[in-house]
């Protein structure tokens, strides 16, 4: 490797001409429409969610049977239109209900049966709008509601917006959360500013962390991080120590700016690697280790003085602007309140989060913690579908990437022989 040669360049050639993976599944039979899809059976348009069965329209949920058009639920069943839903079933254009049965448009109800309309109640059975009704008036009361067109949920749902008002709601959505600041934060501690997070400790800016692997000491990670540890800028990646500006890894140490790498550490700049735990990698190759170091270090520097903060600006960002931000950067040393070189909004960075800047040796963000979210988002393709062809085997495939993509698209299997 060429010691003058241009990082960023070579960075974007590297990615533009490796190939993608068509769409993202694990154990998943017959799920070929959607994406991020694990252990799950005949499932159509679902995205990141695991454990379903004949689930459709489903986003962000785990453990899914015979449902359809939900969000950011977990075990239920013969549900539509729920969202932050737990362990329901037979409920319908539900939201923020837990261990409920037959219930419709109902909003934070817990061990409830056989409820309609109602809000912020516990254990109660045959209530309409909070109303208690016997067993038999209740039966002949909910026939009297028609939903069986869109002008009748329209109508249900404007009085249950009205009568959602009259009750009070709990500030915060946490369980088992200790001086933690965001909303959905389960079994946690010391968290600032994260959100649908469970299992995190002395993090901030960590979005949906909602598995149990548990996140440590990380910032700006999500969606989807999974067993984080010290990490900084990840998006969609898992099992990872030591880690920054990594996108769809998993069991990765000690790498920076990677992106679908796995099984591997001493990892720069790298593409579509698998099992390189032994070495050190710049830009996909082998490299000595005081060679590595001296590199990566200049790199960096060379980095930060292109205005190079995120993965996302490595992948996109206009290098003209990107010197106009870092000049701007300079004179903002050591103020903590700042507004986003993106959007122009005022944002704060906290003590904890001064600390951990300081253990990663990363400078202070110019973006506002939205917007470096935002970038990770875009860094994976949008909830759309296509017919297309696997550029290696020529088989058919559905995938995220449109027919005319300028990236050369595998399906799994030829992606995962393809990185060895």
């Amino acid at each position: 490797m060429k010691d003058n040669f241009n990082f960023i360049k070579e960075f974007r050639k590297l990615f533009l001409n490796s190939p993608q993976c068509g769409s993202w599944t694990r154990a998943a039979e017959n799920c070929d429409y959607g994406d991020i899809i694990t252990v799950s059976k005949d499932c159509y348009m679902c995205y990141n969610s695991g454990n379903c069965r004949n689930a459709y329209y489903c986003e962000d949920s785990r453990a899914m049977i015979d449902s359809t058009d939900c969000a950011f639920c977990e075990g239920c069943e013969l549900c539509y239109e729920c969202v932050d839903c737990d362990g329901c079933y037979n409920c319908n254009f539900c939201q923020d209900c837990n261990n409920c049965q037959d219930i419709s448009f109902s909003y934070d109800l817990r061990r409830c049966k056989d409820c309609f309309g109602c809000s912020t109640l516990r254990d109660k059975q045959y209530c309409i709008f909070n109303e208690q009704f016997s067993k038999e008036e209740y039966e002949k009361k909910i026939k009297t509601f028609d939903y069986s067109n869109s002008a009748g949920i329209k109508f249900i749902w404007q009085k249950l917006e009205e009568f959602k008002k009259k009750n009070p709601r709990m500030y915060v959505h946490q369980h088992d959360a200790t001086n933690c600041t965001g909303d959905y934060i389960y079994h946690s501690k010391n968290c600032h500013q994260c959100f649908d997070t469970r299992h995190t400790e002395d993090s901030g800016y960590i979005y949906q962390a909602n598995l149990d692997m548990g996140t440590k000491d990380s910032w700006d990670c999500g969606p989807i991080p999974t067993g984080m540890d010290l990490c900084y800028d990840i998006a969609y990646s898992h099992y990872l120590f030591n880690c920054k500006h990594l996108y769809w890894c998993g069991n990765v140490k000690d790498s920076e700016w990677c992106i679908n790498c796995f099984e591997s550490e001493h990892l720069f700049g790298c593409h579509y690697l698998k099992n390189r735990q032994k070495g050190f990698y710049i830009l996909n190759k082998k490299v000595e280790e005081d060679y590595y170091w001296k590199t990566t270090e200049d790199t960096k520097k060379e980095l930060l003085k292109n205005g190079i903060y995120t993965l996302h600006d490595l992948v996109n960002k206009d290098l003209a602007k990107g010197e106009k931000d870092e000049k701007k950067r300079q004179t903002l040393d050591g103020e903590t309140e700042r507004d986003c070189f993106i959007c122009g909004d005022h944002f704060n960075i906290v003590p904890a989060e001064i600390e951990f800047y300081k253990k990663m040796k990363v400078v202070w963000p110019v973006y506002c913690p939205n917007c470096r979210s935002e970038q990770r988002y875009k860094l994976r393709n949008e909830r759309k579908m296509y017919k297309r062809i696997c550029d290696s085997c020529k088989k058919n495939l559905i995938s995220t990437y449109p027919p005319d993509s300028k990236y050369t698209v595998y399906c799994l299997p030829c992606y995962w022989k393809h990185i060895g």
